[in-house]
């Protein structure tokens, strides 16, 4: 994973994992989306915790946890309920890296992009858009993130 991906790559495993969130959601009753920490995540007032700043957060998606969805090209937003406060989120759809059912009958890893890679993001609070919706076309693959590999193995015996 440490080759970088051209424009057209990118555009591609975008409209991959928009597709793939709209499958589950018409499909799955509830379901699962790890989000990795991206410059262009943002959850509410939340925003990430402890943990979750390095290691990404677990969302809950079905029809009791999402007041508001919409999907855009770029990102996904959402008002999703976290305990009993609803939060604005954008999710940008670099940023995801996994999708799964409830019951882990299906469960999809897709690579995630931590460097701002041009996303045309929604209005900001005060309806303007953000700077990079100037120049959705421009990436920036200059910025090399952190690489963090998972072993779902298991604990071994050394």
């Amino acid at each position: 994973m440490s080759q970088s991906l051209s424009p057209e790559e990118i555009t591609t495993l975008r409209e991959f994992k928009r597709q793939l969130f709209t499958l589950y959601w018409e499909k799955f009753g509830i379901f699962y989306i790890h989000v990795m920490p991206h410059p262009k995540l943002e959850i509410g007032k939340r925003g990430l915790l402890n943990a979750e700043k390095e290691s990404g957060i677990v969302l809950v998606f079905g029809d009791k946890a999402v007041k508001v969805l919409d999907s855009q090209p770029d990102y996904l937003f959402a008002e999703l309920q976290f305990g009993s406060t609803w939060e604005p989120t954008i999710l940008p759809w670099d940023a995801v890296f996994r999708i799964y059912d409830k019951f882990q009958n299906s469960a999809s890893q897709l690579r995630f992009l931590q460097v701002d890679s041009g996303l045309d993001g929604p209005p900001t609070k005060d309806g303007k858009k953000t700077d990079s919706a100037k120049e959705p076309n421009k990436l920036d693959f200059s910025e090399e993130g952190n690489v963090i590999r998972v072993d779902f193995g298991g604990k071994r015996n050394e």
